[in-house]
Parts: C-alpha cells; sequence; structure tokens
C-alpha cells in the first residue's frame, strides 16, 4: 500500500496536467478585451460580429477596428452604470417605431437587417446610454461670440463661392461626320431644340450641366473647354472644342456671380464645426482617461491564436483579473 501512496501525487499532478491541456486545445475562450466588469472572450465576438458585417467579406484590420470599437462602447457602458444612467423605455419604444409602425413591419425590417428584437432593443438601449454619457462628458463646452468671428477671418477663402453657370452642350463623335457637319452651323437660336431632341439619347450626343463651377466642369470636358466656356458671355456658343473622342459645342445660358458669403450666412455653420471639433476633443481626452484608470486592455492577437497558445499567453492576465474584485 505505501508506494501506491507515494505515486498518489504523480497521479494527481498527471491528471490535473491532461485536464488542463484537453481544456485548453478544446474549450478555452481566449480573451479579446477587458473594459470595466466586462470579460470579452472569443466566442462573444463570434456571436456578435454577423450584425456588424452582415455577411460582407472584410480584412483582419476591419475586424481589429470593430473589437477596439465595441471595447470602447463597453467601457462608456461601465461608466454610465457608475454615473447611474437609465433609459426610459419610452425612449426605446419610439425608437423601435421607426422601424415600423405596426410589429409586423418591424419584423420584416429587422429581417432584413439580419436581427432580432432583443437584438435591435439591446443596440438602442447601448447607444441612448452612450449619448448620454457623452452629453454629461461635454455638457460644458461651450463657443463664444470671438471664436466664430476669428474663425471666420482665418478661413475667409473657404467661404468664398466661386463663378457658376448652367451650360447646354452637344457634341459628336469624330466618326459621325453627319452629325459633326450639322452641329458646324449651330446658333444660339437652334441650341434649345437640339437639346430636347436629343436630351434622352442614348449616345449621350446633347445634355446640359447645372450650376457649376469652372473646376467642376473642367473634369468632365477638360481645362481648354472649361476656361473657353466661362470666358464667354451668356448666350453664346463656343466651340468647337475636342475633348477625348468627342467634339463639342456649348452655350452657357446663366450665370452666378461669384462671391464670398457673409458671416451672417455662415455662422451656424461655423458654431457647429467649432462645437463638434471641441466635443470631439474633450470626449477624446475623457475616453483616455478612463482607459487609463479603470480595468480596460484589448487582445486583437488573440482573434488569430488558437485556444492552446491564447490560453497561455492570457495566463497573467487572468491571474491579475482573479485578483482584482472590481474586474
Amino acid at each position: 500500500m505505501k508506494p501506491r501512496k507515494k505515486w498518489l501525487p504523480l497521479y494527481a499532478a498527471f491528471l490535473s496536467l491532461t485536464a488542463m491541456l484537453i481544456y485548453a486545445m478544446g474549450v478555452y475562450q481566449p480573451l479579446l478585451f477587458v473594459a470595466g466588469d466586462q470579460i470579452f472572450r472569443k466566442d462573444d465576438w463570434e456571436r456578435i460580429k454577423p450584425l456588424y458585417f452582415q455577411g460582407r467579406p472584410h480584412t483582419p484590420e476591419e475586424e481589429e477596428r470593430l473589437l477596439e470599437q465595441r471595447s470602447l462602447e463597453e467601457l462608456v457602458l461601465y461608466k454610465g452604470r457608475q454615473m447611474g444612467v437609465q433609459i426610459d423605455q419610452r425612449f426605446i419604444d419610439e425608437h423601435m417605431k421607426q422601424l415600423g409602425s405596426t410589429k409586423e413591419e418591424r419584423e420584416q425590417a429587422l429581417r432584413q437587417m439580419n436581427m432580432t428584437e432583443a437584438d435591435s432593443v439591446t443596440n438602442i438601449r447601448r447607444a441612448l446610454i452612450g449619448f448620454e454619457v457623452k452629453r454629461r462628458v461635454t455638457g460644458e463646452i461651450t463657443v463664444t461670440e470671438e471664436e466664430v468671428n476669428s474663425y471666420y477671418r482665418d478661413h475667409l477663402e473657404s467661404f468664398r463661392i466661386p463663378e457658376l453657370r448652367t451650360i447646354y452642350y452637344v457634341r459628336a463623335g469624330q466618326d459621325d461626320k453627319p452629325w459633326m457637319d450639322k452641329l458646324k452651323t449651330i446658333t444660339t437660336e437652334r441650341f434649345p431644340s437640339l437639346l430636347k431632341e436629343y436630351g434622352s439619347d442614348l449616345e449621350g450626343r446633347a445634355g446640359f450641366y447645372e450650376w457649376v463651377s469652372q473646376s467642376e466642369l473642367s473634369a468632365n470636358v477638360g481645362e481648354a473647354a472649361a476656361d473657353a466656356v466661362f470666358r464667354s458671355p451668356v448666350k453664346q456658343v463656343v466651340g468647337p472644342v475636342v475633348y477625348e473622342q468627342w467634339t463639342y459645342w456649348f452655350l452657357p445660358v446663366e450665370t452666378m456671380p461669384a462671391k464670398t458669403q457673409s458671416l451672417a450666412e455662415v455662422r451656424g455653420k461655423i458654431y457647429r464645426a467649432l462645437y463638434l471639433e471641441k466635443e470631439s476633443a474633450v470626449y477624446g481626452k475623457w475616453l483616455e482617461e478612463q482607459k487609463r484608470a479603470n480595468p480596460y486592455r484589448v487582445f486583437p492577437e488573440n482573434l488569430k491564436k488558437n485556444r492552446f497558445w491564447a490560453f497561455w499567453s492570457d495566463l497573467p492576465v487572468r491571474l491579475q483579473l482573479f485578483f482584482q474584485p472590481h474586474a
């Protein structure tokens, strides 16, 4: 009996090691991130990943970016719980109604998105909590009148609107001699009738550009043609001008002079731009602070690792989490 007792610890150690290896190779789910009190594993990601990609092809880089995005969402939700953020069910119901006025319409819309009602409710609740947390974090942001005025002065060039024109055109292919000969005698008076007659032509032999700038026209018909059209008086035929396989005749019919928008016209636009810039900076700084102050780590490399190697590489983190009751 004594020799058997002598080997019992070895048998126990062998069985424990064997069980650990079986667990590591066949059962263990690698860690993907820790955010606050949430421990997110690979099987959790595989369960929700279809909601992100909707069956479309994606790169490993895209998957890693979405994983990081999900980890930050969980960190924000964790802070929301600490802040005591609560979402009234009525708000969730209102958002659900946007999918359809009846239960049948909502179910149909959800099927098209490959989602269940429970998935949709969860996503809405998460989004509303995130919005409320962001509102509380950035609620003290202000944009002064002086900041708006200063931005306008410093970015005056961006508020200049170039001259815009509405331009008719007809064109002929290099091998279409009968049509080319007909267009050689085109006049301002004949232009509208040709446009009406050939405007729906499948070969695109007539058409118009509505309120375009010189640079926009240049992108379509080349710099030489655009320059000639914008130098020309209104309602005067310009052409022939050759661009690629076409010979063009143009008729500018309306013009809107270049102008600089006034401060009164763009004040609201500037205010929103400055506010969003400040909001992004404040919220981004707050997120970085929360990543340092709370349990937060992301392990994108575990998306590719097999269970066995992830089991051992995750071991220090699992031990750390074991001794952190709040995590």
